[in-house]
């Protein structure tokens, strides 16, 4: 898994990730977060994070293999997500959000919940560190 990202930050090198540029473009690239086929969560991952990407939360702290895992797993039990993102800043290297996701499970249930999310940019514009916290609503 990981040779695939090294190949994918050789070939990001010429262009920088612009996603954080815009609120409208952060929330679209939070949105592709979900929507994938599982079987291509690592290859649409390393367009957003770093190899060496971290994602840190109330409980976890997740590395890039740990990133891909975890939305593969979330891509499979979720029928469908929504968000909207509410705030946004972008200063340099560091952006922070508060976004209100509402997930829908296979079986039906609608989960919401308020996402306050701290991001570091590399250099190429990826993520290469988030710290968040989500508060639930239901």
């Amino acid at each position: 898994m990981i040779k695939q990202s090294e190949e994918m930050t050789s070939n990001q090198k010429s262009q920088k990730a612009t996603f954080a540029d815009s609120k409208e473009t952060y929330q679209t690239s939070l949105m592709s977060l979900f929507s994938g086929k599982p079987e291509d969560t690592e290859t649409d991952i390393s367009k957003t994070f770093t190899p060496t990407a971290t994602l840190r939360d109330e409980d976890t702290t997740l590395d890039f293999p740990g990133l891909i895992e975890h939305f593969a797993f979330l891509q499979k039990i979720l029928s469908r997500v929504t968000l909207n993102v509410e705030q946004f800043i972008c200063d340099g290297s560091q952006a922070a959000n508060r976004h209100s996701p509402s997930t829908t499970m296979a079986d039906g249930i609608v989960k919401k919940a308020e996402t306050y999310m701290f991001v570091v940019l590399a250099e190429d514009g990826r993520i290469e560190s988030v710290v968040e916290t989500v508060r639930r609503l239901n």
